[in-house]
């Protein structure tokens, strides 16, 4: 069934569409919204009117000339002469001369000193005029932070995630994003799915990309991530942050990267050391020797604690895992695996996990006698029920676990650069 929202064929009409049905429908939203906003003397709810693409007393539709005159994409004004105007942008670029039009429209019309409203996905542009500027992003949060207690602000949050999911799907190009990361929430009631996967890791990717803790770890804030999230024939999607070493690579396997996973039973942070690493990594190993190998690892072990704690089911894991690949956009066949529970390197009288350096000792014998191609990592898994790992600080989570896990990069050392 079409959404009620869907109205228009071109995206932005339908995502301004949206936006005024809800506006419509709660007055005491809209004269909250257009305060956020900064508008000044905002006349009472019951007295404004909210159209879509006309002016009150007139009609037009999207397929007739009116566009070419100058009519605003929404606009809310009363029975006087008060009047904000709305142009709405997530592909189109914004020009001068159309902000121009519409204010001109509404001023032969009788509207004087209208107020003028840029909803973009852009940061803010530099318009001449006194023009206020919203990311679609800054209004999804405001109506998502009413989402608990207006049914109709509710309705725009899930029509906004909705519509990001499909047109990443399509490959229709947004510039950006129209939605923040505000948390993993699968439940069994909203269990995972893939287009939501997809459109929570790239939101997840550019908030963490973004980090300035993460600068630590050498982190590239403008280097690229995988080109297109797939994953809907496998269990999660994955994303990838690069290394500033990595910059000039033709192949980000070549370096260590932090891995973003989003699976159907959890979440994970991950340092991937790919078999294909530059340098002489397994050299290195061998001369560390396992104790310098199995310090290392017990030191982020010990760093990981703290964060275990304030997530409540999560699990530390180190993983070597051997595959072959039948093409290049094949995911991989699985040839061997162990994953094993960092806890098992550490003899605990609380923990229910039990004391076994041996499997640690696996993992540094496969690393230094490798034969096939062995990817190497370190993962904390994350379980949907976290209440963190649902909120918007579960990038904490993420960036925490990456630097607790730094001794595993010292490791690799200067191999990498």
């Amino acid at each position: 069934m079409r959404n009620i929202f869907d109205q228009y064929e071109q995206q932005e009409n339908r995502l301004t569409h949206a936006l005024a049905t809800v506006l419509a429908q709660d007055d005491q939203l809209l004269v909250s919204f257009l305060k956020w906003l900064g508008i000044e003397d905002v006349p009472k709810g019951r007295n404004l009117k909210v159209t879509q693409q006309q002016i009150p007393g007139e009609h037009s539709n999207e397929d007739n000339s009116d566009f070419e005159r100058g009519i605003p994409d929404l606009m809310v004004c009363d029975s006087e002469s008060w009047a904000v105007l709305f142009e709405s942008k997530i592909q189109a670029k914004l020009s001068q001369n159309q902000l121009k039009r519409h204010r001109d429209f509404a001023v032969r019309r009788g509207f004087n000193n209208p107020w003028t409203v840029v909803l973009t996905v852009d940061e803010h542009s530099r318009i001449e005029g006194d023009i206020i500027y919203r990311q679609w992003r800054e209004v999804y949060t405001w109506f998502n932070l009413r989402s608990k207690i207006s049914f109709w602000a509710a309705q725009l949050v899930d029509y906004m995630r909705t519509f990001e999911q499909k047109n990443l799907a399509t490959k229709y190009q947004i510039r950006g994003t129209i939605t923040m990361f505000d948390g993993l929430r699968f439940t069994n009631d909203a269990p995972y799915n893939y287009r939501e996967a997809k459109r929570l890791i790239r939101l997840l990717g550019d908030q963490l990309q973004a980090e300035p803790r993460l600068k630590q770890l050498d982190v590239d804030p403008n280097g690229p991530r995988r080109s297109a999230i797939t994953g809907q024939e496998s269990d999660g999607v994955w994303d990838f942050l690069p290394l500033l070493p990595a910059r000039n690579a033709k192949n980000f396997t070549a370096f260590p990267h932090l891995t973003i996973s989003i699976k159907q039973d959890y979440a994970a942070a991950a340092i991937t050391i790919p078999n294909g690493l530059k340098g002489g990594f397994k050299s290195k190993l061998e001369a560390l020797q396992f104790s310098g190998f199995q310090k290392a690892i017990l030191e982020v072990e010990k760093h990981l604690r703290s964060i275990i704690q304030r997530s409540p089911g999560s699990k530390p894991m180190i993983y070597a895992v051997q595959r072959h690949f039948l093409g290049q956009r094949s995911l991989g066949e699985i040839d061997a695996c162990i994953e094993v529970d960092l806890r098992t390197t550490i003899k605990s009288a609380t923990s229910r996990v039990k004391y076994q350096p041996q499997w640690l000792e696996s993992i540094y014998e496969i690393l230094v006698n490798k034969q096939s191609n062995i990817q190497f990592g370190l993962s904390v898994h994350f379980q949907y029920g976290c209440p963190l790992l649902g909120s918007p600080k579960a990038t904490d989570l993420f960036v925490d676990t990456w630097l607790a896990m730094a001794p595993i990069l010292a490791l690799v050392g200067d191999e990498t650069e």
